[in-house]
């Protein structure tokens, strides 16, 4: 449909104030990508217990609390085909906004406390975080949720609304897991630092420590989940926004025992092998997370959670290199699950903007230069906003 349709569906949909996601996967600079979404036909809070409904997903950090489910069977869905033009993305200018000195210095007096317990053998590496508000000339949140499908063409882009719970949005560079059939995706993304012309960068020792504790509790934690033939890539740089991060790429299938009955049983122990990741919370696992609950003094709520298509039916023709012609018309139907990792995110709230930044610290974590990281992070969603 045409995207002017699209978008006058979506506001429609958000002066009824019913429930609706539109979002976007990652595409590459100059091709098309498919923009999608999901209008909830009436206004109630549904959720998963399992992973095992269709439909799209919204589970916030802390795992004790139920995710948010627009049910596939109760939801319209649209969909137009977006094209990204150089022109586009080209919104790479700086933008600051006032923070203040208390809320700075609160954040350095939080990452030496963490520091001092790493460096006590506590945990390995704990992921501390922020909020930071902005004032909105315009809080329309479908305006800035176009302007982020133009500005971030290489993230998983969102606006989610319920009216029971509040609006996101989000340009995230992080994919939690992809499942197609009995295969699945995963990756380990850590470390940051600002993009300035060029993927050939140098990491520190601190960033390629921090990247590997994240790879290897990923794959520990998958081995105990029943995951099969994991495929784990080398190390690369890769982009999102202005920002590079170390990335290592993670293949498998899940338990054969879940295999071809119903595949989607099998989701539940990979979620939870592999929510919330290293990169987000810490290592080891619930010793991090205990202290972000503890420590941090504020609620995470969606940020750091996942999001994103769960076991939607996706076609598959057949190949042509088969025999019988006549079975060119057949298409298998697979179960298709696309996660990702709920960061570079916002809330809207009144004319306000929350936005959350975090960042990895380690015992040999330098307190100012972690503040400095969160601004940095700051600023992706910054030049949106403030430009």
């Amino acid at each position: 449909m045409p995207e002017a349709d699209f978008i006058k569906k979506l506001e429609a949909q958000l002066e009824e104030q019913k429930p609706f996601v539109a979002y976007r996967k990652p595409i590459l600079t100059g091709k098309s990508g498919e923009v999608k979404a999901f209008l909830q036909q009436d206004d109630e809070l549904h959720y998963t217990e399992d992973f095992t409904e269709s439909g799209f997903v919204f589970s916030p950090f802390d795992t004790s609390e139920k995710a948010t489910l627009f049910p596939e069977n109760a939801s319209e869905k649209l969909i137009f085909e977006q094209v990204i033009s150089e022109e586009d993305t080209a919104l790479l200018t700086s933008q600051k906004g006032q923070i203040s000195e208390e809320k700075k210095s609160g954040h350095i007096e939080l990452v030496k406390k963490a520091v001092s317990v790493l460096r006590a053998g506590e945990m390995d590496k704990v992921v501390l975080s922020r909020k930071e508000e902005v004032e909105l000339n315009d809080s329309n949140p479908l305006k800035l949720f176009k302007e982020l499908l133009n500005a971030y063409p290489t993230a998983f882009v969102y606006c989610w609304y319920h009216p029971k719970v509040g609006c996101w949005l989000g340009a995230t560079p992080e994919t939690l897991l992809k499942v197609e059939g009995n295969r699945f995706k995963t990756m380990a993304l850590a470390g940051t630092q600002k993009f300035l012309g060029s993927m050939e960068v140098e990491w520190g020792q601190k960033e390629q420590q921090e990247q590997q504790f994240v790879t290897d509790s990923i794959v520990e934690n998958l081995k105990n989940s029943g995951a099969e033939n994991l495929d784990i890539s080398e190390p690369y740089t890769s982009k999102a926004g202005n920002l590079l991060h170390l990335q290592t790429d993670i293949n498998g299938t899940l338990a054969s025992t879940d295999v071809p009955r119903n595949v989607s049983t099998g989701y539940g122990n990979i979620i939870s092998a592999l929510h919330p990741t290293p990169a987000v919370c810490g290592l080891p696992k619930e010793k991090a997370k205990a202290f972000i609950l503890s420590e941090e003094n504020y609620n995470r709520d969606f940020y750091t959670g996942f999001l994103g298509e769960l076991n939607l039916q996706k076609n598959v023709q057949r190949s042509r290199s088969r025999r019988n012609v006549e079975n060119l018309a057949y298409r298998a139907v697979k179960k298709e699950t696309n996660l990702y990792v709920n960061l570079r995110c916002m809330k809207i709230e009144d004319n306000k903007a929350v936005l959350f930044i975090g960042g990895g610290i380690t015992k040999d974590s330098v307190p100012e230069d972690e503040w400095q990281e969160t601004v940095n992070k700051a600023e992706t969603m910054k030049k949106v906003l403030l430009k």
